[in-house]
């Protein structure tokens, strides 16, 4: 039986230097030089290799200076899977020297948030994507090792707020065609996630007008006008040229009609208690967040809840 460990942070992850052909890090964990050809890259994961040239660039740093970071393997069935330091594998494979790896014994859902934190922390750019499905893949980790308010702890965990990790946990509903517009820059990050909410037969329509009008950069206005279309309709080829060409549907924000609604009539007020709302969302921290930002988050929620069954 595999023995419970805590989650190795990132510079007992990666931190260390190597002496000779085995060294260790401060954490005590032995660095061991392997076969790069003996170790299992994890292909399910959402972050992309590096491209030939800075594969290339990385193997020639190591030939000259040598391996300063040791990859972290996991030792699962006596085999070895990389973890953190796929591109430094394929560096020293490349170059036909061994790779020096730190050696872990984990559960799954433990070796996923290393893969992901990891790669969160050293990598400068990373894609929409990458990021969607990176705090997707943390959160369902959370989750396996029964950690409540997950949400908040993505959060935690990469100094971002709440609401942005909802969002880009959203934009991984998307259609693989929407999400490379999105990696482009062609649809911007909060219109991608706009159109997440959207019926699947209606992103399928616009993912293959897009596909056919390259010329179009969508824009955050016009994917509200969509929404406020499919609400109404069905999405077709014909609306959305008047929507991208034609304008000759007005743009409408979700604030604008929350406004609209209240001028309609009297307001009716609720009371809620948090511990019931904690209840039903517990991955959302009700805790730490204030009045407004309940309110809004509630009503984002009842949102989307009708228009997924429309």
């Amino acid at each position: 039986m595999i023995q419970k460990q805590k989650i190795p942070s990132l510079e007992e992850a990666l931190s260390g230097t190597l002496f000779g052909d085995v060294g260790k890090v401060k954490s005590g964990k032995q660095i061991v030089m392997l076969d790069p050809k003996d170790l299992i890259e994890i292909e399910d994961q959402p972050f992309r290799p590096y491209s030939d040239e800075k594969l290339k660039e990385l193997a020639d740093d190591i030939k000259g200076n040598g391996q300063l970071n040791p990859c972290t393997v996991r030792k699962k069935d006596g085999r070895y899977y990389v973890l953190a330091g796929r591109n430094r594998k394929k560096a020293c494979e490349l170059v036909g020297i061994k790779a020096a790896c730190m050696v872990i014994e984990c559960d799954d859902a433990t070796a996923k948030l290393i893969l992901v934190n990891s790669n969160l922390n050293q990598r400068q750019e990373l894609l929409p994507s990458e990021k969607a499905f990176a705090y997707k893949m943390q959160k369902e980790a959370y989750e396996a090792k029964g950690k409540k308010k997950t949400i908040a702890a993505v959060a935690e965990q990469n100094s971002e707020n709440i609401k942005m990790i909802h969002r880009y946990i959203k934009l991984t509903e998307l259609p693989p065609n929407l999400m490379n517009m999105v990696d482009e820059g062609r649809i911007p990050v909060t219109a991608g996630v706009e159109l997440a909410y959207l019926p699947d037969k209606d992103m399928a329509v616009i993912s293959s007008f897009l596909r056919e009008h390259k010329d179009v950069q969508v824009n955050l206005n016009q994917v509200y006008a969509i929404r406020a279309i499919s609400k109404e309709d069905r999405i077709e080829e014909k609306k959305l040229d008047e929507v991208f060409y034609g304008a000759s549907v007005a743009p409408e924000k979700p604030e604008q009609r929350k406004r609209e609604k209240k001028a309609q009539g009297k307001v009716k007020t609720i009371s809620l208690k948090i511990s019931d709302l904690e209840d039903i969302c517990p991955s959302y921290d009700f805790e730490n967040a204030s009045g407004s930002q309940i309110k809004e988050y509630i009503l984002e929620s009842l949102e989307a809840f009708f228009e997924r069954d429309k």
